[in-house]
């Protein structure tokens, strides 16, 4: 008995000594702002101070006993990943394991002060205790790294998978063994011999490419390059290519595209220079009343109503129609080559406009700002606001001043004549491959962070001698429900949410104003893209406010509106949201406003 205390005494004693440390792999540590996967969780903590809590996705073997540090939530085990919802607040969190000594994890060694709220974050922790030496005697490890990651291996006529990042492991017995190395028509395939002698062989192997270089040039400045239907750029293009012919295509809107064939043969370097297109011309009839309108085509005076217009490039242009006493009439309209395009219609007396319009025109890009009479309405999850979230209460009294804000989002057109660059263009500063999901001049504008917004909005106010900034949170919901004339409907004009909304049973956005408006003329208020404000976003509260701004400082901008990634849920009147004012996404846009 004595003997046995002694042992039981050894092993509590020494059980620690047993535990290992595991480490970090820093490299793993992200911030994965495209997974909402926090946002979406109906389940997602609050902290002590009622803030919605960040998720940090650990993956770690060993099972995490507890956490301590700065109001942590709740942890969710689910094999290798442990879910562990922290607050915002939280400087750092400390991990206690089964069968590991603690860690302390502090988030500003990662680039990040604090976590932020309803955001997902991932880290990877590595336990560095040696594994088992390979045996040697009878052979040993193949370590091969194949570039390109997706060849075909073959080792001993047997097939072998690759890893992702093109490495492969294979042990072994010594003696000789045969491997192939197959990629397809766009690399030489290689085959040789190894000979195993009980020690490790790493082998890196590159294929050498067959593909030929090919650059191609046009004649005409805009045109955009296609090979074989696939648009490669605007005006030139060098990329490489597997053998075999290709059709070569320039096109323009308003031109007649031209195209070559070219064939090209392993490693050939070879230059295509398209000739310059041909411009197409069509014409327009305008037969609108009253009368002696004065009509526009591209803000330029063309005539009187009715007549027809002839030699006009084809391709889209936007029309405007005018008179004294009527409303005026604004849209676009796209002529084919040889055909002719129609605008029939009346103009409105402006005693039945529908608030009071002001016309902007900025680098031949013309734009309305809606007048919105000021009012006190109740803003928040208000009784036709279905399952609202906690964050749209309480409903509370805002009482506003009159203003202006956008009849429409701001366009991809008004963006690229004040900025002077493209949706796609903004894209492409994520340096990641993210989809482009609606181009065209009516389109809206996405892609932008809040910080952009405000460049944006600095050059306007230049070109223009105005004063336009994004609307404050109030003013916008006060603009989405109606303002004065509001109906008290669940969506921005309507209680039927495909009557005013491009959502997520959508493809991609849509151009703007193609939904119906709402009671005071403006469009896609739900729906389409999310649109940025002017607010930092904090918890409402029931107090009644005039002019609100919102806070002087926080972590995240108001975005509201929902958009074409989102469910008709995020689309209701009340439904708040925000993000970081750097961060950019395919469904945020943003509208003007401006004070009276």
């Amino acid at each position: 008995m004595k003997r046995l205390s002694v042992l039981i005494f050894c092993v509590l004693v020494f059980m620690p000594l047993l535990a290992q440390r595991l480490t970090i792999d820093k490299a793993s540590f992200k911030h994965d702002v495209m997974n909402r996967e926090a946002q979406i969780d109906d389940n997602l903590p609050k902290d002590l101070n009622d803030k919605p809590c960040a998720l940090l996705k650990v993956m770690v073997a060993d099972k995490v006993t507890k956490c301590e540090g700065g109001n942590v939530g709740s942890i969710v085990d689910e094999g290798m990943v442990k879910r562990i919802y922290i607050s915002p607040t939280a400087k750092y969190v400390t991990l206690y394991f089964q069968n590991h000594f603690p860690m302390k994890i502090v988030f500003a060694d990662y680039g990040n002060t604090c976590l932020q709220s309803m955001e997902t974050y991932e880290v990877a922790l590595i336990d560095p205790a040696p594994g088992p030496q390979p045996q040697q005697a009878q052979g040993n490890f193949l370590v091969m790294t194949v570039n390109p990651a997706n060849a075909s291996v073959t080792i001993d006529n047997v097939h072998e998978t690759l890893n992702s990042d093109g490495s492969l492991k294979k042990y072994l017995t010594n003696g000789r063994h045969s491997y192939k190395i197959d990629a397809g028509n766009a690399y030489s395939p290689i085959s040789g011999m190894i000979e195993m002698k009980g020690e490790r062989i790493s082998l890196p192997v590159t294929l050498q490419s067959v593909k030929a270089s090919l650059t191609v040039r046009t004649a005409t400045l805009g045109s955009q390059i296609y090979i074989n239907e696939d648009y490669k750029g605007t005006d030139s293009w060098q990329g490489s290519l597997t053998p075999g012919t290709y059709l070569v295509e320039a096109r323009k809107d308003g031109y007649r595209s031209v195209s070559t064939t070219v064939t090209l043969s392993k490693q050939q370097t070879e230059t295509v220079t398209l000739p310059a297109l041909q411009q197409i011309f069509g014409s327009l009839m305008v037969d609108y009343t009253p009368v002696d309108a004065d009509v526009y085509l591209d803000n330029r005076l063309i005539g009187k109503t009715p007549n027809v217009f002839s030699n006009i490039a084809a391709g889209k242009h936007s029309v405007k129609i005018s008179k004294a006493g009527y409303a005026d009439f604004t849209g676009n309209v796209t002529i084919d080559g040889n055909l002719q395009a129609s605008v029939k219609g009346s103009l409105r007396e402006s005693s039945s406009v529908v608030g009071s319009v002001v016309p902007i025109s900025v680098n031949g890009v013309s734009f309305n700002m809606v007048k919105v009479k000021g009012g006190t309405f109740m803003m928040g999850a208000t009784a036709e606001q279905t399952n609202p979230l906690e964050y749209e209460k309480p409903v509370h009294k805002v009482t506003l001043s009159s203003y202006y804000i956008g009849e429409t989002e701001v366009t991809q057109a008004l963006w690229k004549a004040v900025m002077g660059n493209t949706v796609r263009d903004q894209r492409d500063k994520e340096k990641t491959s993210m989809p482009m999901c609606g181009e065209g001049d009516n389109y809206p504008m996405y892609y932008v962070s809040w910080n952009e917004c405000q460049d944006f909005i600095q050059k306007l106010n230049e070109k223009t001698g105005r004063h336009f900034r994004l609307p404050t949170e109030a003013e916008w919901e006060f603009a989405a429900r109606g303002g004065k004339k509001s109906r008290n409907t669940q969506y921005s004009g309507s209680g039927n949410v495909d009557d005013v909304a491009w959502y997520h049973d959508h493809s991609g956005t849509h151009p703007v104003a193609t939904k119906k408006a709402n009671e005071l003329g403006i469009y896609d208020m739900s729906g389409n893209v999310n649109e940025w404000c002017h607010d930092w976003i904090e918890p409402y509260n029931s107090s009644a406010q005039t002019n609100p701004t919102g806070p002087s400082s926080g972590y995240g901008r108001v975005y509201r509106g929902g958009g074409f990634l989102m469910g008709a849920e995020f689309c209701r009147l009340s439904s708040r949201h925000d993000w970081s004012p750097d961060f950019r996404i395919a469904d945020l846009g943003f509208r003007l406003a401006l004070s009276e």
